[in-house]
């Protein structure tokens, strides 16, 4: 099994940072069903649409998994603790309908109408295979130009297909309880959501469901803008300055 890349995009994150939105709108996108629907079968994807920041937006979820270096589809399923995804080289039972890393690494794939940041992930640990209960999680994002609902093509795929979309990520230390967990990254119309990219220093398997995100308005704060402007006003003092002086020895 090979692993997602986890890339260090500093200079998105630093501007991320410089723009990050106290007051921008949050919205928790809840993924949770009121039945579960345990068996597999051939739905690959879910669709979802909300306002955020006054503004409608469509996104679609679809479950993969990576077996063997290939990155194949796999069944989204929706359960009363949120989404699962169930491999090609799984059945299903024994929590193998999970985003677990057992045999494979599954993820789900968001798919925005336009630039977001997730800012937080809420998941529910399953015991898979009955070898452990833990939640370490892989968070990405990236831009692509496809549209929201349009196939990105990576069905049969190497992973590195997949990887090359990707311009930063972030591992989540997680546990054997349902967690809350915060991802600091750059507003991206594509968002990946992943088992751990290994059994980490523990050596426990992970699998989860992923009960909800909270989707955040890649929009900055007022603050942020009024130190944009003032930048802008002192490099105009600065030119305008630098004009006077060269007008006046001219002059001279």
């Amino acid at each position: 099994m090979t692993k997602l890349k986890m890339i260090a995009a500093v200079a998105g994150l630093a501007l991320a940072s410089a723009a990050a939105p106290a007051s921008a709108a949050d919205l928790l996108l809840n993924l949770t069903s009121s039945t579960n629907s345990a068996d597999t079968g051939s739905t690959n994807y879910r669709d979802y649409s909300f306002t955020l920041d006054g503004v409608q937006i469509s996104a679609r979820a679809t479950a993969w998994s990576v077996i063997n270096n290939t990155v194949t589809n796999a069944y989204l399923g929706s359960y009363t603790a949120g989404l699962g995804v169930t491999a090609d080289n799984e059945n299903g039972g024994n929590g193998t309908h999970t985003i677990d890393n057992n045999g494979a690494q599954d993820f789900i794939v968001f798919q925005f109408s336009r630039d977001v940041l997730l800012s937080k992930i809420t998941t529910t640990p399953f015991d898979v295979n009955n070898l452990g209960k833990d939640s370490d999680a892989l968070v990405a994002w990236g831009k692509v130009s496809t549209a929201w609902n349009q196939s990105l093509g990576l069905d049969g795929k190497s992973v590195n297909t997949l990887n090359a979309l990707l311009s930063g990520g972030q591992d989540l230390a997680g546990g054997s309880s349902t967690s809350i967990r915060s991802v600091t990254g750059s507003a991206s119309n594509l968002w990946l959501v992943a088992a751990g990219n290994n059994l980490g220093g523990d050596k426990v398997v992970d699998g989860f469901k992923l009960a909800n995100v909270t989707v955040t308005s890649a929009v900055p704060e007022p603050a942020t803008w009024m130190m944009m402007i003032g930048g802008f006003a002192m490099v105009g003092a600065a030119v305008r300055r630098r004009k006077s002086v060269a007008g006046g020895a001219a002059v001279a």
